[in-house]
């Protein structure tokens, strides 16, 4: 994101605008990575910053009123003990990426070294014998120890090449594509401005060193040197995205055929690439973080809808209950109150079943059991038929968001907004990372999902944020409560009278009149329920409800 030429521009613009400037403040972000150190002039503060975030790193010098960080970390200072002196001098070391700044009244007093050097960027403050007196990444140090410069790599200087060190330099690389031999050989230059230099010099990038004419050395050297050069004039910065990964320079690229976003300095241009890299890096950690969430919804519910198939399975066997009563009744004179079991002759099948019996039971008590363990059976049957259903529906609902998310993502986040809501708290890491949803989600017997209001705004946004237009909305009557609403696996979906009730039961629990045996509960679509202009919290009107009494019942999560 940043080179060596890119703090030569840098240091060209520190000269030109903080020499002479009070050293006022410091503020360290840890958990943002970011730095930075205020400079008082007669009519600016500005700020020298610097970012170390793998994702956007890189020095800068804004003016403090630019500063955009959002977060709630407070900023912690430090070089404490330099403020109030001035900046006498300041150099780049080298042709590299560090930046030493000299401070003090008459004499230098401090000098705080800028490691612009990427994610392992430091500051360090030394005093007037170049003793280490802090480091703002606190690295180790002894007492009296002195400051030793990164050694830099060995690399020629685009400033000072010619024709002839570059010919020597290449036949020690014999058989490297010159685009490789540039990154790792010329100081300053990233792969942008490698291939801007061979763009320029109308060079493929695939050139093998050895096969390059002499016509074509001399353009890529006039041509390093030309574009070294501007770094120094860099007045103007330019902002070019590269898919993803931000990049600022002094100059329009003729590599690029992106239309860049113009800034009038190159430090401003950096630091928006700085902040681009961190948005495009969240951009792209929250869309992993919808997906992963949407993927395990799937899996959620297919194993969900495996056991409850497996259920139904074994429930289908209940017609063998009722099959066993049938026989103890037609045999009860057989039948003596102790035993623990008996055999008797099948007459639904061949040979002869044997039957379970509770010893503390009447003949006839045991009878009447089994046909109790039937009709529970059957219910039971029924009921995971139900669940069956809406389970299978809730997939297919399930795997189409899924499918559409990972084909449109931009699209299909919009189109999805309150589902995605709905399943990103149980996928978050951090329980305070969550967002906080305003209704509570309960399951009826078969499967299906109400949300249950918190009260007041909950109820409105529980209503009219994430409720469908075709789903069922429930309140009780005449009485303050929650807004309940049924969440339909689709569009399609029609409840049952059992789920209705079930729904209505929660609604009145959640109410004033949770203390009484029955309760009247309305309940309508969504899309006939309206809120007042001007009406207080929870307030809304309802068309073509209806009314039905339930006993209030306690939601089940």
């Amino acid at each position: 994101m940043q080179t060596a030429l890119h703090i030569f521009a840098l240091t060209r613009e520190l000269q030109n605008k903080i020499i002479g400037a009070e050293f006022v403040d410091t503020a360290f972000y840890k958990k943002e990575r970011e730095a930075y150190l205020f400079f008082q002039t007669e009519d600016s503060t500005y700020a020298l910053g610097m970012a170390y975030h793998p994702v956007g790193f890189g020095a800068f010098l804004i003016p403090r009123s630019k500063i955009e960080i959002d977060t709630k970390e407070k900023p912690w200072p430090f070089f404490q003990n330099a403020y109030g002196r001035k900046i006498i001098s300041l150099e780049q070391v080298g042709l590299d990426r560090i930046v030493r700044l000299q401070l003090g009244h008459s004499a230098i007093e401090f000098t705080i070294v800028v490691e612009a050097i990427g994610p392992n960027g430091n500051l360090w403050l030394l005093d007037g014998q170049e003793q280490i007196v802090a480091s703002l990444r606190h690295k180790k140090f002894e007492p009296g120890q002195k400051y030793e410069i990164p050694s830099p790599p060995e690399r020629t200087n685009p400033f000072e090449i010619d024709t002839n060190r570059f010919k020597e330099a290449l036949k020690n690389h014999q058989g490297q594509y010159i685009s490789n031999f540039l990154r790792k050989n010329i100081a300053g230059l990233d792969e942008t401005l490698v291939y801007e230099i061979l763009s320029r010099g109308n060079i493929t990038p695939e050139t093998v060193t050895e096969t390059l004419k002499e016509s074509e050395i001399i353009r890529i050297v006039d041509t390093a040197g030309e574009l070294a050069e501007l770094f120094g004039r860099g007045e103007t910065g330019f902002l070019y995205n590269f898919e993803g990964r931000p990049g600022g320079y002094p100059f329009k690229l003729k590599s690029s055929d992106e239309e860049p976003k113009r800034f009038k300095t190159l430090s401003l241009a950096i630091y928006g690439a700085v902040r681009s890299g961190r948005e495009i890096k969240e951009t792209k950690e929250e869309r992993e973080r919808i997906l992963e969430a949407a993927r395990r919804q799937v899996a959620r519910i297919e194993k969900k809808t495996r056991k409850i198939e497996e259920d139904a399975l074994k429930a289908e066997k209940y017609d063998e209950l009722r099959k066993m009563a049938e026989l103890l009744k037609i045999n009860l004179m057989k039948i003596k109150k102790g035993m623990s079991r008996i055999e008797l002759e099948n007459i639904y099948g061949t040979g002869k079943i044997e039957i379970p019996l509770n010893p503390a039971l009447t003949p006839a008590a045991n009878a009447d059991d089994y046909f109790k363990k039937y009709r529970k059976a059957k219910e039971g049957v029924e009921l995971l038929a139900r669940r069956l259903d809406i389970a299978r529906q809730e997939m297919v609902s399930a795997r189409k968001m899924l499918e559409e998310l990972e084909s449109d993502f931009e699209s299909a986040s919009h189109k999805y907004e309150s589902e995605i809501k709905e399943i990103l708290p149980s996928q978050a890491k951090r329980p305070e990372a969550a967002p906080r949803l305003p209704y509570k989600i309960y399951t009826l017997s078969s499967g299906v999902t109400i949300f249950v209001g918190r009260g007041g705004e909950d109820n409105d946004r529980t209503t009219f944020g994430h409720a469908r237009p075709y789903e069922l909305w429930f309140h009780t009557a005449q009485c303050p409560g929650s807004h309940v609403v049924m969440k339909f696996p689709d569009k399609n979906f029609v409840p049952s009278k059992q789920e209705i009730t079930e729904a209505a039961a929660v609604a009145a629990f959640y109410s004033k009149a949770k203390n009484a045996k029955a309760v009247p509960v309305i309940y309508t679509e969504r899309r006939f329920v309206r809120k007042p202009r001007g009406a207080k919290p929870g307030l809304v009107t309802v068309e073509r409800e209806k009314m039905l009494m339930v006993e209030p019942r306690e939601g089940k999560e």
